[in-house]
């Protein structure tokens, strides 16, 4: 298995896509921490040029990057799904090919993740007026949160992306699974315990409520992550073995 993650690896560090849409990330968050900026020097009473509000823009843009992490797991399944005929001549069997590419997926997204973090950190402190002490804090414990609820949604594409053909068909999917229930629970929630209880409970949800106030226990997105990562993953392994090359 190491000497496939390491020619995935090798892959997956030189695609374009991968650097270009960190790059756009980047561009994103310097833009709004520069406008935040730019009005605090212009306008001294200015309430929104602090860390705490900087930050939480950061996370309220945590489910347009749920969404996005498509591009992660096509850099290995994409395109690629044509010569996996011939990884699978060379002895490899098709559980080590598809936890080794899931794996190589996952360790891109932690060190995008990681460069972003990173970023936002060096805005937040340098340009940002410190409002409130815990602020850094708070924004580290919900991206924290946030963790598993990325590491979830890689593995639910991963899974698509192993059976499907179409990047539309595997958008249109993905957002079936995780926003529809989402939605639909909200609209019942007020005539069913029961649905109000999954409706809070949902990976939607957190993300959507990524800037606010946690009022969940710390444990509960990692609870529902990691139901959602085992379950596809057990469910893309058993689609790819069935796959034909």
């Amino acid at each position: 298995m190491l000497n496939l993650m390491k020619s995935e690896q090798y892959r997956f560090v030189r695609t374009r896509s991968y650097y270009l849409s960190g790059l756009l990330y980047i561009l994103l968050m310097v833009g709004a921490a520069v406008t935040l900026y730019a009005f605090q020097q212009s306008e001294p009473n200015f309430p929104y040029g602090n860390e705490r509000f900087f930050y939480r823009n950061v996370l309220s843009m945590m489910p347009v990057v749920f969404v996005l992490l498509f591009i992660f797991p096509l850099i290995v399944m994409g395109d690629n799904k044509n010569v996996l005929k011939n990884t699978v001549a060379y002895g490899y069997s098709r559980q080590t090919i598809y936890t080794a590419k899931l794996l190589i997926t996952m360790a891109g997204f932690f060190l995008f993740a990681l460069v972003l973090v990173g970023v936002s950190l060096l805005l937040g402190t340098t340009l940002m007026v410190r409002n409130v002490d815990h602020a850094l804090t708070e924004y580290m414990r919900m991206l924290l949160n946030m963790l598993p609820l990325m590491i979830a949604g890689i593995t639910t594409y991963y899974c698509l992306a192993a059976v499907m053909k179409k990047n539309a068909q595997l958008l249109i999917a993905y957002l079936l699974i995780y926003f529809l229930p989402h939605y639909i629970l909200g609209y019942l929630q007020g005539r069913f315990t029961w649905a109000a209880w999954l409706h809070s409970h949902g990976p939607a949800y957190y993300l959507l409520n990524a800037y606010e106030d946690m009022s969940y226990a710390a444990w509960e997105p990692w609870a529902v992550g990691a139901v959602y990562t085992l379950v596809f993953y057990m469910l893309g392994l058993y689609l790819f073995k069935k796959e034909e090359f």
